[in-house]
């Protein structure tokens, strides 16, 4: 019997295994509340399938999300990044456009023009984004659409998103 074959003889392994099979990055309170089981249980079992390497843990700016080791998995950063809501906003409203300005971007995606400057900093950090000034404006666009879109579309489900569902109905069609 191999490591996974032991690993997830507890059905309740099987699931959180399978659960980020299916949603790679997401964080402990997300799979807790999709896998439904206790916050002390949770974090036995993921420590268990961490120290057998069939799971990893990797820290953004404010969770640790975890992946398959099994499955090499490369886009962790930029998945790391669509977790966020308001971070997957700003990518998804700026795919279905060639730009935008800061201000276009906070009333489309409805945050303030502050904290969306905020985000869009970090993406552009990330290489997602790229800037570019036109007079006193400043637009930015998003780098690599279909890699995005991939990603976008090969985990649709696990983003339990409307805004990410209309934009793969649309991608779908081009």
């Amino acid at each position: 019997m191999d490591n996974l074959e032991e690993a997830l003889r507890l059905e309740v392994r099987k699931k959180i295994y399978s659960t980020l099979q299916e949603s790679p990055g997401l964080h402990f309170r997300e799979i807790q509340r999709r896998v439904g089981i206790a916050t002390g249980a949770l974090q036995y079992h993921l420590d268990y399938l961490m120290k057998k390497h069939l799971i990893r843990a990797e820290k953004d700016a404010k969770f640790l999300r975890y992946y398959l080791i099994r499955e090499e998995f490369t886009e962790t950063a930029l998945m790391n990044l669509l977790r966020q809501d308001s971070m997957r906003k700003i990518i998804v409203f700026l795919m279905q456009r060639r730009f935008a300005n800061n201000l276009t971007i906070s009333q489309a995606v409805g945050l303030s023009p502050s904290t969306t400057s905020w985000h869009i900093e970090k993406l552009a950090e990330a290489s997602v984004l790229e800037k570019k000034k036109r007079g006193r404006k400043t637009y930015y666009s998003v780098i690599d659409k279909d890699r995005i879109a991939n990603l976008l579309v090969g985990y649709q489900k696990s983003f339990l998103d409307e805004m990410v569902d209309n934009f793969v109905e649309v991608w779908e069609e081009i």
